[in-house]
């Protein structure tokens, strides 16, 4: 049973990297399927044209610029729905950045920015939205996007496979630790999918090594994403889902 909101109780969810890629993707699936949004990322061009797409659907879309390494970014996403919406259901961590290099040749600076992305960030949103829904007595939801590589490997990628194994135990660790509060938390770990951010040869490669054949697409995140987050898996806490068009079988 998928539930169906009424309309003006439409759920809200707020999503980092929002912008474009996959996080369009997801921003676009949950607006079709009832929600309205927080939308952030650091390129405002890129998030008004998010809002579009989401207001094309009906949904609503609030548009905050945010660098999610400022340690105010958490409350001003907060306050941003509570004003916007008056509620706040439903977290996901999308943003990301990768940097391709060998490991000897990662300077200090990679591994600094991959995991105050990648890791911190979605530390302290995780826990401003937890700290609401307890302090107000509310249940919610949680879905990090972490990554295929948070269990396996991929060469050149060792700070970004470090950032999302830990997005990953993290999951699971607040999965345990918020389930008798009524907060579920789960991931979505993709793998390849049709973005900018995946590298041309991976695109050439990888539908050849899937056997359904073909790349991801930023949607068919968006719907794991919404399953997750939707009263269909309320039984559902601390997994990652893989959307990996079943390359890990192999």
């Amino acid at each position: 049973m998928t539930e169906t909101v009424p309309r003006g109780e439409k759920r809200v969810a707020i999503l980092t990297g929002a912008g474009r890629g996959i996080g369009r993707g997801i921003a676009t699936t949950l607006a079709e399927r009832g929600y309205n949004l927080v939308v952030t990322s650091r390129t405002r061009e890129d998030l008004e044209t998010t809002r579009e797409l989401v207001e094309g659907t009906g949904s609503e879309a609030v548009v905050v610029v945010a660098d999610l390494k400022d340690p105010q970014t958490p409350s001003r996403l907060l306050r941003a729905a509570l004003d916007s919406f008056g509620r706040l259901d439903g977290l996901v961590n999308n943003a990301a950045v990768n940097i391709f290099a060998p490991f000897w040749t990662q300077p200090e600076g990679n591994l600094d920015e991959i995991i105050a992305t990648n890791l911190t960030a979605p530390f302290f949103l995780c826990q401003a939205a937890a700290n609401h829904w307890v302090n107000k007595g509310l249940t919610g939801a949680i879905v990090n996007i972490s990554s295929a590589e948070d269990t396996i490997a991929y060469p050149d990628q060792v700070p970004y496979a470090s950032s999302k194994g830990g997005l990953l135990s993290m999951t699971k660790v607040l999965a345990l630790e918020w389930g008798p509060l009524g907060i579920r938390v789960n991931a979505v770990s993709p793998g390849s999918v049709d973005t900018e951010m995946t590298p041309e040869i991976y695109r050439k490669q990888a539908p050849k090594l899937m056997p359904i054949g073909r790349l991801g697409t930023p949607e068919d995140i968006g719907a794991c994403v919404y399953f997750l987050l939707s009263d269909d898996a309320g039984f559902v806490t601390g997994t990652a889902l893989y959307a990996d068009g079943g390359y890990m079988l192999q």
